[in-house]
């Protein structure tokens, strides 16, 4: 079971590293091309998300690469504490640029919305944070 749990994360991993990978190298391609402006309000829902999702595809990847140096060193031998500590450094740092997108996206989605959709909206991003 624990096997296959662990190729199937594996088989994961590289498939986000690819997509990230794939997200990264296509960016500037699209960079100079000016945004269609947006005419509905899901129009400019499914316009942020896509943002948001192509903001955080370098993050992402910087993370997961992170995470699997800071797996490899650990399982070394006479490994430093300093190496393990440089890397989750870095590791955080993508984690924190993937954080600090995120709420911004959460933020700028709020501003969009009605008064009563703001209220199921703010209870569902306050469920978030429940103990679970």
């Amino acid at each position: 079971m624990n096997r296959s749990i662990k190729k199937c994360s594996a088989v994961i991993k590289q498939g986000v590293i690819c997509f990230g990978l794939a997200m990264v190298f296509t960016a500037p391609a699209n960079a100079d091309k000016a945004s269609a402006p947006v005419s509905s309000p899901k129009q400019a829902i499914d316009h942020m998300h896509h943002k948001l999702h192509n903001d955080q595809a370098s993050f992402k990847a910087k993370e997961v690469q992170a995470l699997k140096e800071l797996n490899t060193i650990t399982i070394r031998e006479n490994v430093k504490l300093d190496e393990v500590n440089a890397k989750i450094d870095e590791l955080m740092a993508a984690r924190t640029q993937i954080m600090r997108l995120r709420y911004a996206h959460l933020i700028e989605m709020r501003k969009i919305l009605t008064d009563d959709q703001k209220v199921g909206y703010d209870k569902a991003i306050l469920q978030r944070s429940a103990v679970k």
